[in-house]
């Protein structure tokens, strides 16, 4: 009965946040895109094969962000006004961190019946007959949710016991690339064992290709429990480090004193810009220096396998490299820097004493010019592991010259996501959304170049400026775009700093 009280009160606590819109969108979105790819399809006998098998690859690739910006969603609320201090004095911190568990883990029990009942959704939709054994769902329902309590469990941790969320969301970035990484590697005892792979490893579906007459045949297997025992010792050894931290930690003070000694403290003046200097130490430079290390690793290992196919050197390479970093991770990389640059000032009433000595156009811009700098560091450590790669691989042909024009399309179109992202990031103060709004963009910034519209979104600018080397561009009209979508949302920041009061915690 106590734990039924308090999963109430939790719920009280995330009245209208909304936490199973993010969850039940991501499985509209799998319903959208298997719609898309197979509904010129329909009425395969094997189709139901199909579902099984795109689902744990689109779980592998997604839910670890999802599911890391679903934790932080939860604790995010206890990190700020010293809330953990007055929840302890009326309920244990063992109690607060298993109610918060209960209560996500309900959560994505709905998920995965609603991802389960999606697939015979699809199956109506697209007219595949149902001629698979229960036994199947039932396996792939269990799998699934053990994958995603084993995920969670581990970003609760990260969450609860790390005050920034750029922690929990970095780490969410990097398992998404090591879970589609596993995928390309042999079936070992390393790859099992990873938290992040035990969807792909889950799978009784496999495929094979047939290269000359490019006929694929669906292939069933027996179902794979070791995944399963994995997952349950993941959440086992999460649990017991839980317990572990929930004894020893205590409730980190934010009021540090310096008057216990009567020295003189000296004042050093920095050189670098104030807006880089508030990203000093922050977990996000972990995520900006690793997540392209991973993508140019699996992009060279998808080249080196399909030597035969793609047969332009330096062109394919550079379409592998970028094709999952372009659509998915640096959008999101750009949203934890936008979110990091303006978290001091969401803090406390940070925001009323910077009003007091500079104008809102000063606050935007500058933070703007902030985000360009990082971006552009993005950009150039992308081209250097690009050609790193390229000469690791023994091109034979010269670098293209045309890799200049790609980098420079890019980053004009990764500015415009900069200046989207800085709104978002300040208009909203939860940490976390803003980055699932970048991640949305991501995914609808791919529809829309294959819609062939490429210009409605700076997220769809970013990714066909960097793949200009596949696709026409037009120029003009590609500058012109990237343009309006700078100058409207600097313009709307702006306004909203100006005309906007300023909401402080006290």
């Amino acid at each position: 009965m106590k734990l039924i009280r308090q999963l109430l009160i939790e719920n009280e606590k995330h009245k209208r946040r909304h936490h199973l819109v993010i969850l039940l969108g991501f499985v509209l979105f799998e319903m959208f895109f298997l719609y898309g790819n197979y509904h010129d399809q329909r009425n395969l006998s094997d189709g139901w094969m199909i579902l099984f098998y795109n689902l744990p690859i689109m779980n592998t690739l997604f839910l670890p962000v999802v599911v890391s910006g679903f934790a932080s969603r939860l604790t995010d609320i206890e990190h700020k006004g010293d809330m953990l201090k007055c929840l302890y004095t009326f309920s244990s911190r063992k109690s607060i961190f298993l109610t918060k568990v209960v209560y996500g883990l309900l959560h994505i029990g709905i998920f995965v019946i609603a991802q389960c009942a999606a697939i015979f959704v699809m199956a109506q939709i697209l007219q595949y007959p149902l001629s698979f054994s229960a036994k199947y769902m039932v396996y792939y329902g269990i799998s699934t949710y053990l994958s995603c309590s084993a995920l969670f469990f581990l970003h609760m941790i990260l969450s609860y016991f790390f005050v920034n969320q750029a922690v929990s969301i970095s780490v969410g970035l990097i398992g998404s690339f090591v879970g589609l990484f596993c995928a390309y590697l042999p079936n070992t005892c390393f790859q099992k064992m990873l938290p992040w792979s035990t969807f792909i490893n889950g799978m009784f579906i496999g495929m094979d290709w047939n290269e000359e007459t490019r006929h694929i045949t669906w292939i069933l297997y027996d179902t794979k429990l070791e995944s399963v025992f994995i997952s349950i010792l993941w959440i086992v050894l999460f649990g017991i480090l839980s317990t572990l931290l929930l004894r020893k930690t205590e409730i980190e003070e934010k009021e540090h004193s310096y008057t216990h000694n009567r020295k003189t403290i000296g004042v050093h003046f920095h050189k670098c810009p104030i807006e880089i200097l508030k990203l000093k130490g922050s977990p996000a430079w972990f995520a900006f220096f690793t997540i392209p290390v991973l993508s140019a690793v699996l992009g060279t290992l998808n080249y080196l396998g399909n030597l035969k196919i793609l047969t332009n050197g330096w062109y394919s390479l550079w379409t592998q490299h970028t094709l999952f970093l372009c659509y998915f991770f640096m959008p999101v990389i750009i949203a934890v820097f936008a979110g990091c640059i303006w978290r001091i000032e969401h803090q406390n009433t940070n925001m009323n004493l910077l009003f007091a000595h500079t104008s809102p156009v000063k606050i935007i811009l500058d933070k703007y010019i902030a985000t360009l700098f990082i971006t552009t560091l993005s950009v150039v450590w992308i081209a250097l592991l690009y050609i790193l790669s390229g000469l690791l691989c023994h091109m034979q042909n010269s670098i293209p010259s045309g890799i200049v024009f790609w980098l420079a399309l890019g980053l004009i179109g990764a500015y415009a996501i900069d200046a989207i992202q800085l709104f978002f990031a300040l208009v909203i103060r939860n940490f976390v959304l803003p980055i699932i709004i970048a991640f949305a963009g991501g995914i609808a910034g791919l529809v829309c170049i294959a819609r062939d519209v490429p210009y409605m979104l700076p997220y769809s600018l970013f990714a066909s400026g960097m793949n200009s080397a596949e696709m026409t561009i037009n120029l003009p009209l590609f500058i012109v775009c990237t343009i309006s979508f700078i100058a409207v949302f600097l313009v709307f920041s702006i306004i909203y700093l100006q005309y906007t009061d300023v909401r402080s915690h006290e």
